[in-house]
């Protein structure tokens, strides 16, 4: 074999050499290097920044102190070093919110709960403070964190067991749902019992377009596209003022690939088309598109910021869809939104969601069958901008799923009862909504400005007494 004298190129085979293939594979692996690398810099980046904004010293310890509206210092702490502490809190807080008056079962209690601890231990809330009543705040807490350590007092609270009973309440409302979509009403229960647990459904019976009206307005709300046609087509809000409309995407992640980025919490700050893309060619997120089941723990769902900007508050949409279309819509919206609550966390995920998926299929059956959507797309972009918190009047409310379900203390019933008894003019009680704590006659004059601005009747809100918590 003859040698190739030194500095002559090679002969052109038309076949790729070797020497250009670990070439190019080399380039490949050093451009996804680098496209980590400047993720892990955003992600640091990003959390510099709520550093700066916020955490203006250091305790002796050398744990960053930030500040609440109430001037109460917040102390970030790992879990790692703090076990015994994070453990503790975790179930303390579990036990505290079981014992709350919430309108569901305990079976349906104990797998809803855990994600509601993990929003207070990433906050400083409920049991999450020190000995002072300063927050501590655990800001890498996961659900399956928060179940290992629930786990060790109810054993039934394995996170594949709660996955998987969740799961099943998932299936139950879209099983439930499809299999009734040409009847004139609904009943609002299976053999298990009402929808969801919620005991305010036991025997109900609905109109069933108005109920679906419910489920497709509330299952397109968080949408990002229609967030942005909303923004784009309400510039102003109420006041005439121009305003904000936040919004992101929940998007399937592949664990271990999304662990390797470095990404914390993607949902601080905004992402753009072209930095999800490359996420969705590391094969981190899975495209929007993408079909099929996606099973945990292989797989789970992260959210992505879009835009900066508060979103919407589902209180106000729930009212504007209870004003217009009636509390059999208004009950169809809240179904809606459990389902965006537990989907958080299920064995198996679709791409966009549960709440999205099920909304476009009921649309494109009830097309199919009159030739028209069940919902329009104006009346979603006008149900967004309306329940808008940055709209005028502005708040910070945005009840939960379990807030919705819980009697909150000195109210005779539960918050979207009570949210119906305003509409009906009853009196109410002056109590505390939410997780912002807002007073009840701040957001029902909130609420009621709004739809007098949107041209619906509204009376303004009476009160009565608070009865004993």
């Amino acid at each position: 074999m003859k040698k190739r004298r030194q500095g002559n190129p090679p002969k052109n085979t038309g076949k790729p050499s070797r020497r250009g293939g670990i070439k190019r594979r080399r380039q490949a692996a050093r451009r996804v290097v680098e496209t980590l690398d400047r993720l892990k810099d955003r992600a640091t980046a990003a959390r510099g920044r709520r550093r700066d904004e916020g955490r203006p010293g250091e305790t002796a310890g050398g744990e960053r102190r930030g500040r609440e509206r109430n001037g109460r210092g917040v102390t970030y702490l790992t879990i790692r070093g703090n076990e015994e502490l994070f453990g503790k809190l975790c179930r303390d807080d579990f036990s505290y919110l079981m014992a709350q008056r919430i309108a569901a079962p305990a079976a349906v209690r104990e797998i809803l709960l855990p994600q509601s601890v993990v929003g207070r231990a990433q906050s400083g809330h409920g049991w999450f403070v020190d000995e002072f009543g300063g927050p501590l705040s655990f800001r890498e807490a996961t659900f399956d964190r928060v179940l290992t350590e629930l786990e060790r007092a109810w054993p039934a609270l394995r996170s594949d067991r709660v996955r998987a009973r969740r799961s099943v309440l998932v299936d139950q409302v879209r099983d439930h749902v499809l299999a009734r979509l040409d009847t004139a009403t609904m009943g609002l229960e299976t053999v298990d019992g009402p929808l969801l647990g919620a005991e305010f459904l036991a025997g109900r019976e609905v109109d069933t377009a108005a109920f679906l009206k419910g489920l497709v307005l509330a299952g397109f709300m968080d949408e990002e596209g229609h967030r942005r046609m909303t923004h784009n087509w309400h510039r102003r809000a109420f006041d005439g003022e121009l305003y904000e409309l936040g919004g992101g995407e929940i998007r399937i992640v592949d664990v271990e690939r999304f662990q390797q980025t470095g990404i914390v919490d993607p949902g601080q700050q905004p992402w753009d088309d072209p930095a999800l893309r490359e996420l969705e060619q590391l094969g981190v997120v899975m495209p929007l598109e993408a079909t099929g089941v996606f099973a945990w723990p292989h797989y789970d769902q992260a959210y992505f910021r879009r835009r900066l900007g508060e979103g919407v508050c589902d209180d106000l949409a729930l009212i504007r869809i209870g004003v217009e279309h009636g509390f059999d819509a208004m009950l169809g919206a809240f179904v809606m939104d459990a389902l965006d609550t537990y989907d958080k966390h299920l064995l198996s995920y679709t791409s966009k969601g549960s709440d999205q998926a099920l909304a476009e299929e009921i649309q494109d059956r009830w097309r199919e069958r009159t030739g028209r959507p069940l919902a329009s797309g104006e009346e979603i972009l006008d149900l967004i901008w309306f329940a808008a918190k940055n709209n005028a009047p502005r708040t910070s409310l945005s009840s939960s799923h379990r807030r919705f379900l819980q009697t909150e203390a000195g109210a005779r019933e539960p918050t979207l009862l009570h949210h119906w008894s305003f509409l009906q003019g009853r009196p109410l009680a002056d109590i505390k909504l939410g997780f912002a704590r807002v007073p009840a006659r701040e957001f029902y004059e909130i609420a009621h400005r709004r739809l007098v601005a949107a041209a619906f009747p509204s009376s303004l809100p009476s009160f009565h007494t608070p009865i004993d918590s």
